[in-house]
């Protein structure tokens, strides 16, 4: 029993001083490379994840508030715009008021002229009138005293 107790341990014993290969060796670190880099691998794609996660938190942020700015500068200007255009009716309406003013000047100017050469007009030609009348009354009576004068008395 002493020899097969030995035998036993000369076996176990046996692979412990036995050479490693360089084939053995290649296959140890290619193995833990391996697990080194899919180790590596995990830990950049967690790196990755956590920076865009970041990246993207940040673009959302500076988004929102570049379109609250532009919301904002979009109602003032909308604001500016609505009074402009109030101002340019009240001027508009004022204009208008003020054409209409002039226009009844105008009218009233041009009936003024009217009346200032269409009256003496009418005075004249009445007048002319009156003295065709008269100077025919005139002519008739000038030959009824010729006629007069001419006759033996």
């Amino acid at each position: 029993m002493q020899v097969l107790t030995i035998l036993a341990v000369l076996l176990l014993v046996s692979p412990v001083y036995a050479e490693l290969t360089k084939e053995d060796i290649r296959t140890i670190v290619k193995e833990e490379n391996g697990v080194l880099e899919k180790r590596l691998k995990e830990y950049i794609d967690l790196k990755i994840d956590g920076v865009e996660k970041s990246l993207n938190a940040r673009i959302d942020g500076a988004e929102k508030s570049l379109n609250a700015r532009i919301d904002g500068v979009e109602k003032n200007l909308n604001d500016r715009i609505d009074g402009v255009e109030q101002r340019i009716d009240g001027v508009e309406k004022n204009l208008s008021d003020r054409i209409g003013d002039v226009w009844l000047v105008v009218l009233g100017l041009i009936g003024l002229i009217v009346t200032t050469v269409a009256i003496p007009q009418i005075i004249i030609a009445y007048r002319e009138r009156g003295q065709r009348a008269m100077q025919s009354q005139i002519d008739q009576l000038h030959e009824k005293i010729e006629s007069l004068q001419n006759t033996p008395s």
